[in-house]
């Protein structure tokens, strides 16, 4: 295994960063061809970087005054909005740009909202989309400020309120895909821990109904995608750390993963990558195919790695182009920040399961 590109990935990837950075704890996700939201977008790429300075071990390293004003900063995204839990982490220009689809959504919604009458359908429309996108931001801004031993100022509310009951709350979401909706559970998870949401016990209680016994997945109909049934996987199991739980079914999750190789973009490997790290935490099952299967991996990350630049980009050759639904790059070949975060964390995990010592690098790991 070569592993001489990874040699200078913190050096490169802290001058990547410092090029993002446009001051005040604030960065751009890309280096060029921004659209005019994604230079004014903050609180999720303020969160990244913060996330891969953990991960380098560069956070720790700043001193008590930058490090209060980076957790002030995220801190202060938090607002009192009547569409939102209350002090939930809201990003105006997301707001706005939800609120200004509003026209040419309406259409569409009023359709998906006559389809969503027959029971088998669950169409999402434009205001369930922006009431997850502050929710993920949320979730993102509160686990990044507990990652570092910090807090958010203001407790978060109750986020299921209206639905009365977790189980409510959960089964408004579409389980025949489960990536999208482990998201939700993942959210709950993790107000659960740092909200002191008590909910724990219906948190288990739901999860062990919709947990798959063949494929170790959890999910209510089988996806006819391996990619829902691996990042599905890979959201529950995020949350399950959360509320400290441990992977129903490990083995079987190792086998399907084993069989089923990710897309060569972002998400798909690093929740790979972390479906077999988890898994290989709480069982020593196939473990040596494991490794050999991560050590592909890293292969498959260095594809994705942009020298030039110090970072990695989210697609093969192609930066990302989008953050939940919010147009923030001209497509372009360039790596970008989400791309940098995800590959840096996929890489620390396999560094930490191979425990190479070949592999001088001494990285911390990420609960997301």
């Amino acid at each position: 295994m070569n592993n001489k590109w990874l040699e200078g990935l913190e050096d490169s990837v802290s001058s990547y960063l410092n090029n993002l950075n446009i001051g005040n704890y604030e960065y751009n996700p890309a280096m060029q061809n921004l659209t005019s939201d994604g230079e004014k977008l903050r609180l999720g790429f303020s969160c990244f970087s913060l996330k891969i300075f953990y991960i380098l071990g560069i956070w720790q390293k700043l001193d008590d005054t930058d490090k209060k004003n980076w957790i002030n900063y995220i801190n202060s995204f938090q607002t009192i909005n009547d569409k939102f839990p209350e002090n939930s982490y809201i990003d105006d220009i997301l707001f706005e740009n939800y609120n200004n689809e509003k026209i040419k959504t309406f259409i569409v919604d009023s359709v998906k909202t006559i389809l969503n009458l027959y029971p088998q359908n669950k169409f999402e429309k434009n205001q369930m989309k922006l009431v997850k996108s502050v929710n993920a931001e949320t979730k993102q801004a509160i686990s990044t400020l507990y990652q570092v031993g910090e807090r958010n100022k203001k407790k978060v509310g109750n986020i299921f309120q209206q639905d009365l009951t977790v189980d409510n709350y959960l089964n408004k979401f579409d389980w025949s895909k489960p990536w999208n909706a482990g998201a939700q559970f993942s959210s709950l998870c993790v107000y659960s821990t740092t909200q002191e949401y008590e909910i724990k016990d219906d948190l288990i209680n739901f999860v062990n109904k919709i947990v798959d016994k063949e494929t170790g997945s959890y999910f209510s109909k089988l996806p006819q995608d391996s990619r829902e049934i691996i990042n599905g996987a890979m959201k529950v199991i995020t949350g399950l750390d959360w509320i400290n739980e441990k992977i129903h079914y490990p083995e079987k999750l190792i086998d399907y993963c084993i069989s089923n190789n990710p897309i060569l973009e972002g998400c798909d490997v690093v929740d790979y990558v972390y479906v077999l790290y988890k898994c290989s935490q709480q069982t020593s099952y196939r473990k040596k195919e494991i490794n050999n299967i991560l050590i592909d991996q890293l292969s498959v990350l260095k594809n994705l790695y942009v020298e030039k630049e110090g970072g990695f980009s989210y697609f093969l050759n192609k930066s990302q182009t989008h953050y939940y639904g919010v147009e923030i790059i001209k497509s372009t070949n360039q790596a970008d920040l989400h791309g940098t975060m995800l590959s840096i964390w996929a890489i620390s995990m396999i560094i930490k399961n191979l425990e190479d010592e070949s592999i001088n690098l001494h990285w911390h790991m990420l609960k997301p």
